[in-house]
C-alpha cells in the first residue's frame, strides 16, 4: 500500500499522471508517444490512471498498453514505480514517500471518500457508495484504510464511459456528458476549486512530514507553495480538455516541472525548488 524509494545522489524521480492509456479521450494513443519522458531520469513515477485496467470494454487495449510502457522503461533503464488510481486499482502501492517521506505522492481519488463525487458510478450508486464508507470507519484517521477505502470505491460498480440512450447530436451528447445531471458540474468545480486546500488537510492527518506533495486525479494542473512552506504540484492529465506536467525530483532537493504533450515538451522547465 504504501512504497518507499531513496534517491542516490545523482538520480532523478520524474512524474507524471492520468495518462489512461486505453481510453477514447487520451491523448497519447501509443505508449511509444510518450518515449521522451524517460530520457534524463533513472526513475518514472506514475501517479495513478496510467491505464485503463478495471473491468471495462477497453480493459484489454489497457492492459497491453501498460505492459508495452512498462517495457519501454526497461529498455530505457528506468526504474518504472505505478501507483494506484480509480482506473487502474490493481496496481499495490497507494503512496509513494520519497528521500524519507520529504517527498510524497499519491493519485489523489483517497482525498475523496467517494473517489470521484462528480462520476456517474457514484451519483448511480451513492447508497452503495454510503454503505462502502459506512464499513470504513478508521478512514478518517488510519492512512492504510484510507487507501484501502479509495481501492474498494473503484471497483465497487463497474465504469461508466457513456450515456445510456446518448443523442446523435454532438451538442447535445456534449451537454449530456458535461452538465447532466446539474450535480455532476457542481461536484466538478467544487473540487477543482478545493483541491489544494483538501490535500493540505489530507497531508496535515497523514504524512505531516512531507515537505513536497505531487498528485493528480482531477485532470487540472496547479502548484501552490512557490513561495516557501509545503510544496503541491497537481500534475493534470494527458487527456481530452485537460493539460498536464511532468514534474522532476532529485536527491538533492530540486524540483521543477515542465508541460508536455504527446508531440514532447512544450515549453522550458520551470524551476520551483
Amino acid at each position: 500500500m504504501i512504497q518507499e524509494l531513496d534517491l542516490a545522489p545523482g538520480e532523478r524521480a520524474r512524474f507524471i499522471s492520468d495518462v489512461h492509456f486505453g481510453h477514447a479521450k487520451a491523448l497519447a494513443r501509443e505508449p511509444e508517444e510518450l518515449a521522451f519522458l524517460l530520457e534524463g531520469c533513472t526513475h518514472l513515477v506514475v501517479c495513478g490512471d496510467l491505464s485503463e485496467t478495471r473491468e471495462s470494454p477497453c480493459q484489454a487495449e489497457g492492459l497491453e498498453k501498460r505492459a508495452r510502457f512498462l517495457q519501454m522503461c526497461r529498455d530505457a533503464g528506468v526504474q518504472p514505480v505505478l501507483l494506484a488510481g480509480n482506473h487502474d486499482p490493481d496496481e499495490k502501492a497507494g503512496l509513494l514517500k520519497l528521500q524519507g517521506g520529504r517527498v510524497c505522492a499519491l493519485h489523489g481519488h483517497a482525498l475523496f471518500k467517494e473517489v470521484a463525487p462528480w462520476g456517474w458510478e457514484y451519483l448511480k450508486n451513492k447508497q452503495a457508495s454510503r454503505e462502502l464508507i459506512a464499513a470504513f470507519p478508521e478512514a478518517d484517521t488510519d492512512l492504510r484504510r484510507r487507501l484501502e477505502l479509495a481501492r474498494a470505491m473503484s471497483v465497487l460498480v463497474p465504469p461508466i464511459y457513456t450515456r445510456s440512450g446518448a443523442c446523435r447530436n454532438k451538442l447535445v451528447r456534449f451537454l449530456a456528458h458535461s452538465a447532466w445531471p446539474p450535480e455532476r458540474p457542481a461536484q466538478i468545480l467544487l473540487a477543482w476549486l478545493t483541491m489544494m486546500r483538501r490535500m493540505r488537510k489530507f497531508t496535515e492527518r497523514f504524512f505531516p512530514e512531507a515537505e513536497v506533495v505531487i498528485f493528480g486525479h482531477l485532470h487540472r494542473r496547479a502548484v501552490t507553495g512557490k513561495r516557501g512552506g509545503r510544496l503541491y504540484v497537481n500534475l493534470g492529465a494527458c487527456f481530452h480538455h485537460a493539460e498536464c506536467w511532468a514534474a522532476d525530483v532529485t536527491a538533492e532537493g530540486g524540483v521543477s516541472i515542465r508541460s508536455y504533450t504527446p508531440e514532447g515538451y512544450d515549453g522550458p522547465a520551470v524551476v520551483l525548488r
